[in-house]
């Protein structure tokens, strides 16, 4: 297996890796379709963010390692295989396949193989937004492993946690898991997992108020990817660069982000650029350009079942004017959607600074739509708007 491994590790970044996966697939230890061939490519196709072209052979993989029991050498593989699985959206096929190996890693057993899965059920849940049983949030498995000698694991659960804290709008708690991906100085905890996570840093970054703290990060990714960065790899980076570099080059970076056809090939990536780009048009005052963004956007989220990207485009679109008002009577009905919005907000229980955050708004702005939507509901206070938005 290290013979192997060694073939892609000796080669010089993403156009090296193929090169070397094209040499293992022709060499003399099976042949393309040895099940050790299969599993190292599995394991090593995302080194090159080529993990689309080879998904087929890492399926075929984990289907036959699965048909004979081979467990100890699925349990290496089923992990980046999963990694792949989600890297192109195939979330049902990944929720699937995770279910299966966690129910062999528990029968034997396996803690650091367990944590991993864990670690990626929760990525799973957090961009498909479905319910998740409580306890996976914190479960005992983690407490296990070491996570200082079993980095990418680390790396994995750092990016779930920053996940789960973006989907419930704790943008403070998703900067601090996100950015434990990277030490104090800048280095990345894991050399391919923490650089994939930066655009998701950067929005917590843009959100909390640290662009400037994430920008030396984002620098230090893009040198370590060298001359020639992979596709996806570029879309991350020109992601990051809109929401943290210079005002004025924002609209650049989101444009050079998408216009690489085989940026497709990410498609919740795509799409969260896609998202980010609407936010931007909007507070350009620029909402018919947002609301093509967020069409497409929301198309994307459906066809992916990724619930959280699609709410995010509802509210964006919501906020944009394109949503018409709901029918009937009711006192909220009289309501922009920006204020139905920010009084639905309210009524979950958040502050204003908060709904800002989400809205990309002031305090000072989201307190003056409170001061003219008290009168038109005939209430004086934020207790009284709970209790007619949950009466309704």
């Amino acid at each position: 297996m290290e013979a192997l491994v060694g073939v892609v590790a000796r080669t010089g970044g993403a156009a090296g890796v193929q090169g070397g996966l094209g040499r293992l697939s022709r060499g003399p230890l099976g042949g393309p379709d040895a099940p050790v061939v299969r599993t190292v490519l599995a394991a090593v196709a995302h080194h090159a963010d080529e993990a689309d072209a080879e998904l087929g052979r890492s399926r075929t993989a984990d289907d036959r390692l699965r048909a004979a029991r081979a467990f100890g050498l699925r349990g290496w593989s089923v992990v980046p295989h999963v990694d792949t699985l989600l890297a192109v959206g195939r979330f049902t096929e990944a929720g699937a396949v995770v279910a299966d190996a966690l129910a062999e890693a528990a029968v034997l057993r396996l803690p650091g193989l367990t944590a991993d899965l864990e670690a990626q059920a929760l990525t799973l849940w957090a961009l498909r937004g479905t319910p998740l049983p409580q306890p996976r949030l914190t479960p005992s498995v983690w407490r296990e492993v070491c996570l200082a000698e079993n980095r990418a694991t680390h790396a994995r659960l750092l990016r779930a946690r920053g996940l789960v804290a973006l989907l419930r709008g704790d943008m403070e708690d998703g900067w601090r898991q996100l950015r434990g991906l990277f030490a104090a100085d800048g280095p990345p905890l894991h050399p391919h997992l923490s650089a994939r996570a930066v655009a998701e840093l950067a929005v917590t970054a843009q959100r909390t108020g640290r662009p400037a703290e994430a920008l030396p990060i984002l620098e230090r990714v893009a040198a370590d990817q060298g001359d020639r960065p992979s596709t996806r790899m570029t879309l991350l980076l020109h992601h990051a660069g809109a929401l943290v570099g210079p005002e004025h080059e924002a609209e650049q970076h989101y444009q050079l982000a998408l216009v690489n056809h085989g940026a497709a090939r990410w498609p919740w990536e795509c799409a969260h650029v896609r998202l980010n780009y609407a936010i931007w048009l909007r507070r350009c005052r620029r909402t018919r350009e947002a609301r093509r963004q967020l069409t497409t956007v929301l198309e994307t989220a459906e066809h992916l079942g990724a619930g959280t990207l699609a709410a995010a485009a509802h509210r964006e679109l919501r906020a944009s004017g394109a949503a018409p008002a709901p029918a009937g009577t009711g006192p909220l009905e009289q309501l922009t959607a920006q204020q139905r919005q920010i009084v639905q907000l309210v009524a979950d229980g958040l502050s204003n600074r908060e709904i800002g955050e989400r809205l990309f708004l002031s305090p000072r702005t989201v307190g003056s739509h409170l001061y003219k939507v008290y009168p038109k509901l005939g209430i004086s206070s934020r207790h009284q708007l709970r209790d007619l938005v949950q009466d309704r």
